[in-house]
């Protein structure tokens, strides 16, 4: 945990904000779905995805690995006038209680973890929602340029995972079979949010667990 706690806080401090601050288009897209209750951040950052919730009236939570971020996090929420209950925690270790959430969000962060982490994180994020709750993630796919790099340069770690872990969609949708697919979207795009321009391959999926599971 030190290491990857490090790397984060490194990456925080070094700018004032490290990612974009609008929340991630699907879940600005599909948010009436999401029936009331409880949302859980996964790797809150800054606090964009867990801000938008807060000003729509749910109550939130979120863990980050970063001390500067949850700060951020936190005061960001205070300066909007909006609570936010956030904590510093590897999500390696965040225990998520049985069926309480309506919506967990994992943005871009379930990469920095290896395959068999991430599977297990996944399954407890499967276990927290709420028998109508949804689930939003987004990864970066095995059609990212640095995926290639990894390849020539790097040491397999377990299966697409480097330093980082590549999902496929097939993979994706495997993780979380059995939910209703709201929204699933594969692709390439240029990103201007953060340092230099430069491409990612993603995967995002929103899913929502059917009330008669």
């Amino acid at each position: 945990m030190v290491e990857r706690s490090s790397t984060w806080e490194e990456a925080y401090r070094s700018v004032k904000s490290l990612w974009e601050l609008e929340p991630d288009h699907a879940l600005r897209e599909y948010a009436t779905l999401v029936p009331d209750g409880t949302v859980l951040d996964l790797g809150v950052g800054d606090g964009r995805n867990a801000l938008f919730f807060a000003e729509m009236g749910y109550e939130v939570e979120g863990v980050d690995i970063s001390q500067t971020a949850v700060e951020r996090c936190v005061e960001r929420a205070k300066k909007a006038n909006l609570k936010v209950k956030a904590e510093v925690r590897d999500l390696k270790e965040v225990d998520i209680p049985q069926g309480k959430y309506s919506l967990i969000i994992a943005a871009w962060v379930l990469n920095f973890f290896k395959k068999t982490e991430a599977e297990e994180i996944i399954k407890r994020i499967r276990n927290g929602l709420k028998k109508d709750g949804f689930v939003y993630i987004g990864v970066f796919s095995i059609n990212d340029p640095s995926y290639e790099r990894a390849t020539k340069s790097l040491e397999v770690v377990e299966e697409c995972t480097f330093f980082s872990h590549y999902f496929t969609k097939e993979e994706v949708l495997s993780l979380f079979a059995g939910l209703k697919v709201i929204y699933c979207a594969e692709g390439m795009e240029l990103n201007l949010g953060h340092g230099d321009p430069h491409y990612h391959g993603f995967i995002e999926y929103m899913g929502q667990m059917r009330i008669s599971d």
